[in-house]
């Protein structure tokens, strides 16, 4: 009697999935917070060297294709400090700060790297390269040269795919952007007029339209080497990179071709590149002008701006 009392007592009384459900919302929890943890945090980002205010590490590379295997980099490589040094010391940037001389003024070409920055940072350049990934690229942070304390860095990313050397650029220590006021954050997409140039006998690579990576947002200021051609004028052979495709690893970059080839007279593909050397050349002028008369425009709707807001009549 006492036993069936006790059954229908226990039926009666209604079943609450308390503890069930919070289970399960602690397992869920506990789940996405690993999912994108590993995903965007451990991924994202890792660091190779971090002293004395210069940081370089690696992160994902925004510009390679997840379904497609032509735009993975050519990573990692094996090559040495001084090959590092001998493909960006003759890179330089122009730019101008954010004020309105900037706008009427001609930028004067700075080295992108001093050769002091470019002797400290090459054996980490090439030691993160040998850890890099085919879907990473390699990020560096350096403050500007010279001084105790600036909030100017330089700032950007390089990467090799196929047969080149892809330089993004974001910030330069020489430069500073327009300080909005009011405590708010710089704008990210002030890039200060930056362009990247090649100088000396080296020249910028020009890539066809279907090799062109497909550059992040705000990402708009790069340019890229020949690793072979920039190698070769250094007198050095270049390293076969490795590219990782499954278990197999080859090489992307021919090697050097031998001097003697340039020897004697003028080969039909020595016309060609000097050929193409002058059409990017005449290219780059145009877009210069074009970029000097924007800047003109700008400034003449400034001043037309500020005529009509003084005082109609003088006192």
């Amino acid at each position: 009697m006492n036993m069936t009392t006790s059954l229908k007592a226990r039926q009666s009384v209604p079943f609450h999935p308390i503890v069930s459900s919070t289970t399960f919302c602690f397992l869920f929890l506990v789940f996405t917070v690993g999912h994108f943890s590993g995903c965007a945090l451990f991924d994202y980002e890792r660091s190779v060297y971090d002293r004395e205010g210069i940081r370089i590490g690696l992160e994902a590379d925004p510009s390679v294709g997840r379904s497609q295997r032509a735009d993975l980099n050519n990573h990692p490589i094996d090559l040495a400090p001084k090959d590092f040094e001998a493909l960006l010391r003759d890179i330089q940037v122009t730019g101008y700060s954010g004020t309105i001389v900037g706008l009427v003024t001609r930028p004067q070409p700075v080295s992108l790297f001093t050769p002091k920055e470019l002797s400290a940072i090459s054996a980490h350049l090439a030691s993160a390269f040998r850890e890099a990934k085919p879907t990473e690229r390699v990020f560096f942070s350096l403050p500007k040269p010279d001084v105790v304390y600036s909030e100017d860095r330089t700032v950007g990313a390089l990467f090799f795919r196929g047969p080149y050397l892809h330089v993004v650029l974001t910030d330069h220590s020489s430069l500073t952007r327009t300080d909005p006021g009011g405590g708010e954050a710089r704008d990210i997409r002030d890039t200060m007029g930056m362009r990247l140039w090649v100088a000396g006998p080296a020249q910028a690579a020009q890539i066809p339209d279907l090799e062109q990576p497909r550059w992040a947002h705000f990402e708009r200021v790069h340019i890229a080497l020949g690793v072979k051609q920039v190698l070769a004028r250094a007198g050095k052979d270049p390293v076969q990179p490795l590219r990782r495709v499954g278990t197999e690893l080859s090489g992307s970059l021919p090697t050097a071709a031998p001097s003697e080839s340039h020897r004697g007279s003028t080969s039909p593909e020595e016309l060609e590149r000097q050929i193409r050397d002058l059409s990017s050349t005449n290219e780059e002028l145009r877009r210069r002008l074009d970029e000097q008369n924007r800047r003109m425009q700008r400034l003449q709707d400034q001043v037309e701006q500020l005529r009509h807001e003084l005082p109609q009549s003088a006192p």
